[in-house]
């Protein structure tokens, strides 16, 4: 998903930060890999008939 300079500096104002105009080209590679990476855990579809496991062991 590509992201733009507006939308990262939307996301910085919402959270008070500032971030350096040296520093936005890394910022937005680096959201880019983020929402990348959180797709891969969001969109598989989930089998409705299957259930959590009742207990997590490693």
């Amino acid at each position: 998903m590509p992201v733009d300079e507006d939308q990262v500096r939307a996301l910085a104002r919402l959270h008070t930060i500032e971030i350096a105009p040296g520093h936005m080209p890394g910022v937005i590679r680096n959201l880019e890999a983020l929402l990348v990476q959180a797709a891969l855990l969001n969109d598989p579809p989930l089998d409705a008939t299957v259930e959590p496991a009742p207990v997590y062991r490693p």
